[in-house]
């Protein structure tokens, strides 16, 4: 598979993720794919700014699917071939590293990794310094509480079956201006019945934020 040939093999799954979101389960079934693609062309295919721009691309949405351990696993790929380039020249990729940065230092903080946090933050200090007071000024902002019970094993292990379920559970549902309630309220009731998992939404741990 060549260069041209991996691009166009991704984009229609892409595409594919974009045109629907919300749909977790979805995004986790592509993701998956783009992966195993990403895999075939790593091997002496992608040059190195193009693997580091596809492994913080599936690290960023891993993180944003709440998947975060699949998230941890492409960030460190990204990690080991930031460290063997010498410098990020290009302008977009090295807003992606800073932003997949926080991504990671957001889910050290939610795992209680703090030994971890303090290694990467050492390492962008030493690494991009000149990126490092950015990421610390973004991160702070960064005060959405989320129930505790997502960063644990038993849960991340049932996320892809339970985001399918909640697909299911929603079809027809228009995804709209709202439907994040909509999602809570179904996310709450099979994880109770399904899994016997106790579980409060965003909107319930932050009473002052407005959602939509």
């Amino acid at each position: 598979m060549s260069n041209t040939e991996f691009v166009t093999a991704i984009q229609p799954l892409i595409d594919k993720m974009n045109a629907d979101p919300s749909n977790a389960a979805l995004a986790y079934d592509v993701l998956a794919d783009i992966a195993k693609l990403t895999d075939e062309a790593a091997v002496g295919l992608l040059e190195p700014d193009e693997k580091l721009n596809s492994y913080l691309f599936l690290g960023d949405h891993y993180y944003l699917f709440k998947h975060y351990n699949f998230a941890l696993e492409w960030y460190e790929r990204a990690l080991k071939v930031l460290v063997l380039m010498e410098k990020v020249n290009d302008e977009n990729l090295l807003k992606g590293v800073e932003t997949s940065f926080i991504n990671i230092l957001d889910i050290y903080g939610k795992m209680k990794k703090k030994r971890e946090a303090k290694i990467l933050t050492n390492f962008i200090k030493e690494v991009m310094p000149d990126s490092f007071d950015a990421i610390k000024k973004v991160k702070r902002y960064r005060t959405l509480k989320c129930d505790p019970v997502e960063y644990t094993e038993a849960y991340m292990k049932i996320l892809p079956e339970l985001e399918a379920k909640i697909d299911a559970e929603l079809e027809g549902v228009v995804r709209g201006h709202g439907f994040c309630y909509q999602y809570w309220s179904a996310k709450k009731k099979i994880l109770k019945h399904d899994y016997n998992i106790k579980w409060d939404s965003p909107g319930v741990l932050n009473p002052t934020v407005r959602f939509d």
